[in-house]
């Protein structure tokens, strides 16, 4: 198997572990293969903040009690770098149903000092951490859930139903293999497979119309969607919506994801091989836009919602002998 392949995002989540002689606080060591341009991908970095949430349950109050995550809120404060992480997790509120945990990644405060050049220096000795995210995160057991169930719209009424739901794109028949210099572009997306809907305008996936997108993803290596931290990671993947717009975007802009919000439907089936995920943007204005999307599995059933909010910067063109 290719190295860029190794290790899973499964087997990362894993080596979440507790810091001895300390409550709450887990390290992980996060390496390049989880990068975009610029930093760790948001929503590896949700995964592992996730993972820890749940060992850290799983410590407080029992192993199985809130398996699942159905929701969460992440701030972005700093990038993320490869190295050696800290989580920290206090439980905020707990119910028959439900637990809130506040989670917070952190990084050594010398790395940090390097990007923020306004970070106070530590003269203690100790080691001293920065707060790069911030997670509100919202855990339960999915399959103990009960309550009030609708479909968005009654079968008799599936001509309305599509227009607002549209079916989604046979892979086999509809759609094309990507092979877009930019999917190969950085460690996350290459770990990827991505297959797109013909477009009459020659923008990839965009079968809807305007910076409404669509793409099946699978790994590369064989791995399977099959737990809710693969959705998580997901959430975040897609290539945005004003990328394929623009002929060279990522040679000339840098993207960031300022905060995302994710709800988690439903547990993936462990087989699962392929998703589409489908991405709207409802306006790219003065750098800043929003990003919604939805996830499905082959079937048609959604396993999880996000929004972002996004902030592009334009790259400085670099010439010889230096950056303009």
């Amino acid at each position: 198997m290719p190295p860029q392949f190794k290790p899973s995002l499964l087997e990362v989540v894993s080596s979440v572990a507790p810091v001895p002689g300390t409550r709450g606080q887990f390290t992980v060591t996060i390496t390049r293969d989880w990068c975009t341009q610029h930093s760790v991908l948001g929503g590896f970095s949700a995964a592992v903040m996730l993972s820890a949430g749940r060992k850290f349950l799983a410590q407080e109050l029992g192993d199985g009690l809130y398996p699942d995550p159905v929701h969460t809120f992440l701030q972005f404060l700093r990038e993320v770098h490869p190295g050696e992480c800290t989580i920290t997790c206090t439980i905020s509120r707990t119910s028959s149903r439900r637990c809130v945990v506040t989670v917070e990644l952190k990084r050594a405060a010398a790395a940090a000092a390097l990007k923020d050049q306004r970070e106070t220096p530590n003269t203690t000795g100790s080691p001293s951490l920065i707060t790069t995210t911030l997670g509100v995160f919202t855990y339960a057991d999915i399959s103990k859930e009960q309550g009030l169930t609708q479909e968005p719209h009654p079968a008799s009424t599936k001509v309305a139903a599509a227009a607002i739901r549209p079916p989604l794109p046979n892979r086999q028949t509809e759609c094309t293999t990507i092979d877009n210099p930019v999917v190969d572009a950085t460690p996350v997306t290459r770990k990827m497979h991505w297959v797109a809907p013909r477009s009459a305008n020659g923008l990839w996936g965009h079968r809807l119309g305007g910076h409404n997108r669509e793409v099946w993803l699978s790994f590369r290596d064989g791995t399977k969607f099959s737990d809710i931290l693969h959705l998580a990671y997901l959430s975040d993947l897609p290539l945005h919506p004003a990328a394929t717009h623009t002929p060279d975007f990522y040679a000339k802009h840098a993207i960031t994801t300022l905060c995302l919000s994710i709800e988690f439907k439903r547990r993936p089936d462990p087989a699962t091989e392929w998703v589409l995920t489908r991405s709207t943007s409802y306006q790219i204005a003065r750098g800043r836009y929003d990003v919604s999307l939805q996830i499905y599995d082959e079937s048609g059933a959604l396993l999880a919602l996000s929004q972002h909010v996004v902030l592009v910067t334009d790259l400085k063109p670099v010439r010889a002998g230096g950056r303009l």
